[in-house]
């Protein structure tokens, strides 16, 4: 995201408390420009065809229409917009077939002020934001796809499509990584990491990094295993991938998300990783608070074995206050 830059926002919903809500939002962040709403798929559709956005928040469920048809037009007419649900929706097919669809982020209404905003930050950096309850229901949807194509000739598809270079970039794009992430992981250049992904979206005839994860699961390539281990090609140790994405300017909350869901860490690991790192005690305490929700007290009890003083990690939690 470029600090000096403005986003055009395109904001959907049914809802009009839930509108304005969101409305509000948007209008508190000095980057952000509401620049539509709409209350239907009509309406909605209609100011797509007329109007320009880098954007797109949406419901899915309209009085008229679905929001995936509004993801799907977005797609087509404006090929660089970002696009995130926000909806009440929890089961699996609302949220894949958003996915499909091509939306980047998906999160739930009751979301804080805060999550959401933070949310959208990460969007307009490439990043794929999604709640975690919503993340819940994509991996039990995928588990459950996974065992059920895993006899299919289809299965085996990819093998002779995806080079070995090119499956393990997939691999790393299932974990959220950016291009520079990856790049540093794999020891090469961010232009071929860009290279690599271009291929993969060929290949797999898709249009966005979610589309490919989700073609990488049906075909047989991803697994639910192979989600929580480290590709073997790259060895790196997770100290050593914590620095990576903190080279690449993933905050210590990202970090200590994407490490846990790689490396399946605990509290007193996240704690440990995250000062190995040379993260403040400030920025320690909110990451593993906001990734672990932990009472304040383990959290310090943590921080003093890793080796911070009683006072430091005193100071860090009442920053917070």
């Amino acid at each position: 995201m470029t600090a000096d830059k403005n986003y055009r926002v395109f904001l959907v919903e049914d809802d009009h408390g839930t509108l304005q809500r969101m409305a509000d939002i948007v209008g508190s962040q000095p980057n952000l420009s509401l620049v539509g709403m709409a209350e239907t798929y009509t309406d909605a559709s209609e100011w797509l065809d007329n109007n320009k956005l880098d954007v797109l928040l949406t419901d899915l469920g309209l009085p008229d229409g679905n929001g995936k048809q509004l993801i799907e037009q977005t797609r087509e007419q404006h090929k660089n917009a970002e696009i995130m649900v926000i909806s009440r929706f929890g089961d699996e097919n609302s949220v894949v077939e958003a996915i499909k669809a091509g939306a980047s982020g998906y999160l739930l209404k009751d979301e804080s002020e805060e999550h959401i905003t933070e949310a959208i930050s990460q969007l307009l950096l490439g990043g794929s934001p999604i709640s975690p309850a919503i993340a819940s229901y994509i991996l039990d949807y995928f588990q459950r796809d996974e065992v059920a194509s895993s006899n299919t000739a289809e299965s085996h598809d990819i093998e002779t499509v995806l080079t070995p270079k090119e499956k393990l970039v997939l691999q790393y794009i299932s974990r959220g990584y950016s291009n520079k992430e990856i790049a540093a992981s794999l020891e090469i250049s961010p232009h071929t990491v860009a290279s690599h992904i271009k291929h993969i979206y060929q290949k797999l005839e898709v249009n966005s990094r979610n589309e490919a994860v989700f073609e990488g699961w049906r075909m047989g390539e991803l697994s639910m295993h192979q989600q929580h281990a480290q590709p073997q090609t790259s060895q790196k140790s997770p100290q050593q991938v914590v620095l990576s994405l903190k080279e690449g300017g993933k905050s210590p909350q990202e970090v200590l998300e994407i490490s846990k869901l790689i490396f399946t860490f605990d509290l007193a690991q996240g704690v440990k990783i995250l000062q190995q790192t040379e993260y403040t005690a400030s920025e320690i305490f909110v990451a593993v608070k906001h990734c672990f929700q932990s009472d304040d007290k383990d959290i310090i009890e943590q921080m003093l074995v890793v080796g911070f003083n009683h006072e430091d990690a005193l100071e860090a939690m009442l920053d917070q206050v």
